[in-house]
């Protein structure tokens, strides 16, 4: 019979995140996943590994103006931001930003997505972030979180209101990983150009540019790149909580399985 640390060693390892496939990045408004994963996203496609992103809500409470003129200028600017990173596919599920939606109403708006595009590793924001008080955060990382135990089984894709008749494989075993998070397990190396790039794209949300506050939020992910690369001795690094398939339910170790190493 294999040790608890044999089971927890072979089963909870986090394979490198340039091992996956089809990386789907799923963000509460657009630019939260440039700021999150802008990095990691350039070295996908440096490497040709094609990228989807499902924005969840369409921006429109991000701005001064009508809603409606907001939301269209925010959509063209995410879409053009994922144009400059090499990402082709990029997917809106409208709601509200800012409004009274559930996490079952995230959960139904992003599953088809998740069935459709049937990704390997899902990166999403850290609902558990302790300092984070932004509802749609909250909700959306909630939704993220919940989506991977439900799309593997048909029957509870039913029973949350999914339709799933045109599906006959459900995805399983993806990996989760999860950005703005306070209990990070993984550092992923990045280069220069990768955060140059991440930059580059986070400018192309004009309409989120204009304050001081938006030039602070930059100079932080810059300087957060170098103290991430100097933990991880590398140049610069992105970090995140991975979550393996084994780590998200019963399995107490959770995010310090690699205390077991």
């Amino acid at each position: 019979m294999p040790t608890l640390k044999e089971i927890i060693k072979t089963y909870g390892a986090i394979p490198p995140l340039t091992s996956f496939k089809r990386p789907m990045f799923i963000g509460p408004h657009p630019d939260d996943i440039e700021y999150g994963c802008g990095g990691i996203i350039s070295k996908y496609s440096e490497l040709g590994i094609p990228v989807t992103f499902v924005i969840v809500t369409d921006g429109a409470a991000g701005g001064i103006g009508e809603p409606e003129s907001i939301k269209e200028m925010r959509y063209e600017e995410s879409k053009n931001a994922a144009s400059f990173l090499g990402v082709e596919n990029v997917e809106f599920c409208d709601l509200e930003d800012g409004g009274i939606y559930t996490v079952e109403d995230a959960l139904e708006r992003i599953v088809p997505y998740v069935l459709e595009y049937k990704p390997d590793i899902i990166f999403g924001p850290d609902s558990r972030l302790l300092t984070e008080c932004h509802p749609d955060h909250l909700k959306v990382g909630e939704a993220v979180r919940q989506l991977t135990q439900i799309v593997p089984y048909k029957q509870s894709l039913i029973r949350h209101g999914i339709d799933v008749s045109n599906y006959n494989d459900f995805p399983n075993n993806i990996t989760l990983a999860l950005y703005f998070s306070d209990n990070p397990n993984y550092i992923e190396e990045i280069s220069e150009k990768n955060l140059r790039e991440k930059i580059n794209a986070l400018l192309i949300h004009c309409s989120q540019m204009k304050d001081s506050s938006s030039e602070l939020l930059l100079n932080y992910f810059k300087l957060k790149a170098v103290a991430l690369g100097e933990k991880n001795h590398t140049a610069l690094g992105e970090d995140y909580q991975i979550l393996v398939p084994l780590c998200r339910h019963v399995y107490s170790e959770g995010v310090h399985y690699n205390d077991w190493e």
